[in-house]
């Protein structure tokens, strides 16, 4: 039940004003601060209320100063609660509707479980019904989600690390196979090119001995020179089947250079997807490493955006799906997982693909009756769909970065032409 009554005179009353910056305690402007305001927005900050010589100090002197000036009521802490509350305006409007204080904490507990910790601390920080139990609630999570946080940019890193590491020995391979592979088209076309000289020499030779035989029969001395005449038969004859292992080798050569081409070709492929791969999590890293932890997706330019929708992922690695949730969640999306009918029901996949937005398959961790009917569903309902080579998290990253690419591509073209950029 709710500990604050629900209608009457007191609910409005109760509920006259919401608590602006200033009134807050001296420990939450900290939080407040680093969480819900990025570095450039404090710089403009800066620029605007002093002089664009204190917005280029460093990242720390700047958060220190404007926690320091917001303890009261002046033009520097009006300029950020104007700010803030425009800036968060739909997570107060949703808030406001709160008539008690468990409806409050409910509220809290649901944004934080999405990743919305920035909108949600502040709107839940001024409302009239925030007390010190839930303040201190607040402080609680929001200070533990700091270290986990720095927990997570910490495994970032190592992937990352480990990526960089893979993808320069990549680079190293396809020189080493490219160097080896030109060589070896050199040489074989300098092959090629005398296999062609000798070619072009014995249909020469083919060329005479046949007009050679025409004059012979033409003057009558067919049976004079029947031995010259059988000589040049079984010269022909001969000068015929080295012609045809000249042409047999030509063929083998050329299937030779075609299949290093071919292979040529495979390695760039992939050195371009492994290049792909590592794009994304280096956003994901460079998110990780910004100073606006858990900041409004739409407020930061270099974070994939999923907008809120419901990523499936199907199949994968177990041991990896704690991370796919994690990135997924830092992206503004929603995760669920199907093992690919290693434990997980079959019949229980095609609920999961209704309730998705999205699909992510890792092809190489699926059972072969998951894979067709998940592929057979999404292209009946048209769902969106994304089969990923491996379970590692670089190509789980690139597949999110994908999805989102899409996202915004839609949403441009569902503009007006005089709104698009």
């Amino acid at each position: 039940m709710c500990d604050t009554p629900a209608t009457g005179t007191q609910v409005f009353n109760h509920f006259k004003g919401k608590r602006k910056l200033w009134e807050l305690s001296a420990n939450l402007l900290c939080p407040v601060i680093g969480t819900c305001l990025t570095t450039s927005e404090i710089r403009k900050l800066a620029e605007k209320i002093v002089d664009k010589e204190q917005a280029r100090k460093s990242d720390y002197w700047l958060h220190t100063w404007i926690v320091s000036n917001c303890d009261g009521k002046h033009h520097l802490s009006l300029t950020v609660q104007k700010h803030l509350d425009k800036k968060f305006a739909a997570a107060i409007k949703r808030f406001a509707q709160i008539k008690c204080r468990d409806e409050l904490k409910q509220a809290w507990q649901q944004h934080i479980d999405r990743g919305a910790s920035a909108e949600a601390l502040w709107a839940l920080l001024t409302h009239p019904l925030c007390n010190l139990t839930i303040q201190d609630m607040a402080y609680e999570t929001i200070h533990m989600l700091s270290h986990q946080i720095g927990a997570g940019q910490r495994a970032d890193l190592k992937r990352l690390d480990t990526v960089e590491k893979e993808l320069l020995e990549l680079k190293k391979s396809l020189e080493k196979s490219q160097q080896k592979a030109h060589q070896t088209i050199s040489s074989k076309e300098r092959q090629l090119s005398d296999l062609q000289q000798q070619l072009a020499e014995i249909k020469a030779d083919n060329l005479h001995l046949k007009e050679h035989c025409q004059r012979l029969k033409r003057e009558g001395g067919i049976n004079a020179a029947a031995p010259q005449l059988q000589q040049l038969h079984n010269e022909l004859a001969s000068k015929n089947i080295s012609l045809e292992i000249l042409d047999k080798q030509k063929l083998q050569w050329q299937q030779k250079l075609q299949h290093s081409e071919d292979n040529i070709l495979g390695l760039t492929q992939k050195l371009q997807q492994q290049q792909q791969e590592t794009r994304a999590l280096e956003g994901l890293v460079k998110q990780s490493l910004s100073p606006c932890n858990g900041c409004s997706v739409a407020s930061c330019i270099d974070c994939p955006d999923l907008k809120g929708l419901k990523i499936l992922c199907v199949g994968g690695q177990q041991r990896m799906t704690e991370q796919y949730r994690e990135l997924v969640s830092r992206c503004n999306g929603e995760f669920s997982h199907h093992d690919g009918g290693v434990e997980d029901r079959s019949k229980r996949l095609d609920a999961m693909l209704w309730s998705a937005d999205a699909v992510i398959c890792a092809s190489d961790c699926i059972s072969h009756d998951a894979y067709y009917r998940l592929k057979r569903f999404c292209k009946q309902h048209n769902k969106r769909y994304l089969f990923i080579p491996s379970s590692g998290i670089s190509s789980f990253a690139k597949a999110m970065d994908d999805v989102a690419n899409e996202i915004s591509c839609i949403s441009k073209q569902a503009l007006p032409a005089s709104n698009r950029l």
